[in-house]
């Protein structure tokens, strides 16, 4: 059952005054009453009230009795819509009767050609019904491509109007249609209803809204309400017509377009806790074979990837030939383990992304950092400033021959951390333990 601040929303969005609207939902619920009576129970004074029952009464919305002191009663809200609808078709029988006269009249030349400018044009448009009512109308003249620019809430507005209809019928005609937009967990529903040949590509804290046609036409705005469902009254829109100013910000678009994710990447980060978008790395630059003919004349050299001691002597990396020829080519091993143990990191913090308290959420870590052998996370206090690793393994004791893992598990840590805190670390300490072939290492996180 619709609540009254929703029935009050859906008429408002009808064309009702929010008072007529309260007025409308009060009398459906009421016996008949004298306007005074009506009047304290919404806090309107006498003739307010009176006033306001009268226009009502006027529109076929509200009835009145014969007698004296008139008393007025309403209909259901059922009635009350099914009104406003046939008001508004008459007045739209009585605008194309009215056109129609037009085009039969001795003024038919002046009313039918049209007037070209070679000038920019700029216009403002008011209220979200007349904004979405012109996106429909140029997005059914494109001929090539429409940029959609949804924001935050874009999407509902779209699915509420005409305008998904002149969409789908572009789509139809063949047009490239990419739709830029702000997808989170209250709308990414709506998104499952569009066409599925729509592109669209998810930007975070993404809030501009706006269609680009063709680089010949386009509306820009801002939403301005707090509340998305809302009627849009005081939305503002600025419509633009110059092939200057709309094919730079078509450049504009497709940098914004190339750096966002898939919809279906948001989607599973979103609903399934997972992180699919590829992981780029970069392999070294410059020549590979320069760099590999010069190493072979100076001997590989040492590019450790860690800074591991056992028993206060540092150990290197020279006797692992994968790393050393890494190294000769130019790539930089110490950042290729980097960036896969920080997007692990990531993808373990996305996956608890549902786990609000921290205790709860470390001691799914510390269970996870077991099962993988990793060793034993402890931590100073809630949220960490310093995570303590201890029976760490990484190497499998063999740090001589492996040790480009080495920081591989604290880069996990540095993702974890990164993901849920938006934090950096740094790392205190790692120590080779002689005992048992084991990591201790100690990472503080940077605030």
């Amino acid at each position: 059952m619709a609540s009254n601040s929703d029935l009050i929303d859906k008429l408002v969005e009808s064309g009702l005054d929010e008072k007529h609207a309260l007025l409308i939902i009060d009398l459906a619920s009421q016996p008949p009453a004298k306007a005074s009576e009506i009047g304290k129970r919404l806090g309107l004074s006498r003739m307010d009230a009176y006033n306001s029952l009268k226009k009502l009464q006027e529109k076929g919305l509200v009835k009145a009795t014969l007698d004296k002191p008139i008393r007025f009663f309403g209909m259901t809200i059922n009635e009350v819509f099914k009104q406003i609808i046939r008001t508004k078709e008459m007045d739209l029988r009585r605008i194309n009767e009215n056109l129609e006269s037009l085009n039969t009249s001795s003024n038919q030349a002046i009313i039918s050609n049209s007037v070209n400018h070679d000038e920019d044009s700029f216009s403002v448009l008011k209220d979200r019904h007349t904004i979405h009512a012109t996106i429909e109308s140029i997005v059914s003249e494109a001929e090539k491509r429409i940029w959609l620019l949804l924001g935050k809430w874009g999407i509902l507005h779209i699915l509420r109007s005409g305008c998904i209809d002149s969409i789908n019928d572009a789509l139809n005609r063949g047009i490239d249609i990419k739709l830029v937009v702000c997808i989170d967990e209250r709308t990414i529903r709506f998104y499952d209803q569009l066409d599925s040949r729509l592109e669209i590509r998810h930007h975070p804290d993404f809030n501009l809204c706006g269609v680009f046609v063709d680089n010949e036409v386009g509306i820009q705005f801002v939403q301005t309400e707090e509340s998305p469902t809302g009627r849009g009254k005081d939305d503002t829109a600025i419509l633009m017509e110059s092939e200057m100013l709309l094919s730079a910000q078509s450049e504009l678009l497709n940098i914004q377009w190339n750096s966002a994710s898939s919809y279906q990447t948001a989607k599973a980060k979103m609903v399934d806790g997972l992180m699919t978008e590829p992981l780029q790395l970069s392999l070294g630059d410059g020549s590979f074979y320069e760099k590999f003919k010069q190493s072979m004349k100076m001997g590989m050299g040492n590019n450790a990837n860690a800074v591991l001691t056992r028993d206060g002597q540092i150990v290197d990396n020279q006797n692992i030939p994968q790393s050393n020829t890494l190294t000769a080519l130019g790539i930089n091993t110490n950042q290729l383990f980097h960036d896969v143990g920080f997007r692990i990191g990531q993808e373990l913090a996305v996956k608890l992304q549902h786990i609000t308290d921290d205790e709860v959420f470390w001691n799914n870590i510390k269970s996870e950092w077991l099962d993988l052998g990793m060793g034993e996370i402890d931590f100073d206090q809630l949220p960490p400033k310093t995570i303590t690793v201890s029976e760490g393994n990484a190497c499998d004791g063999q740090p001589e021959k492996s040790l480009f893992l080495c920081n591989m598990d604290e880069s996990v840590i540095a993702g974890l951390v990164n993901e849920r805190y938006n934090k950096s670390i740094e790392s205190c300490k790692r120590t080779c333990v002689n005992d048992d072939n084991s990591c201790c290492y100690e990472i503080s996180i940077v605030d």
